[in-house]
């Protein structure tokens, strides 16, 4: 089964990355209601005030919770573009992210950095997400060391 939620989180970042340009946040955020969460899906950013986002920081319940974040978090981007690695660590995915992104008014570019989430699963379904501003503390949070 691990190597099947490995696929559903290569699938949503697929996603995610072909929803560039005109509405595409939009609708990618619109379609996470039908994605593989589980409905209690807890998405945790925490991460973010790492990088002075305090007002996008929480734990968001449930896959409304989820879209409310993402459809604040993308507001601001025209494009967001990412190289990633995922990693198999049985009922957890390790997705090793390096990321940047052009602003929505002004253009300028954004090295947002190497940064990690992890993904929980359960039956096929996404229980946990969680944002890390350091890689090495997501490898360790799935039980794996780099």
């Amino acid at each position: 089964m691990s190597q099947e939620n490995v696929e559903i989180v290569r699938s949503l970042y697929e996603g995610f990355l072909a929803s560039q340009g005109d509405a595409g946040f939009e609708a990618f955020v619109a379609g996470l209601e039908f994605g593989p969460f589980d409905p209690g899906i807890e998405w945790d950013t925490r991460a973010v005030e790492a990088w002075g986002l305090s007002e996008l920081s929480g734990i968001h319940r449930g896959v409304r919770g989820g879209q409310k974040f993402w459809g604040e978090w993308l507001s601001a981007w025209e494009a967001v573009e990412f190289d990633y690695e995922l990693i198999d660590a049985g009922d957890f995915v390790v997705a090793l992210s390096d990321q940047r992104m052009r602003g929505r008014s002004t253009s300028i570019e954004v090295q947002f950095g190497k940064h990690a989430q992890v993904w929980r699963f359960r039956d096929g379904l996404v229980t946990h997400w969680k944002m890390y501003a350091n890689q090495t503390e997501a490898l360790e949070a799935a039980g794996l060391s780099e």
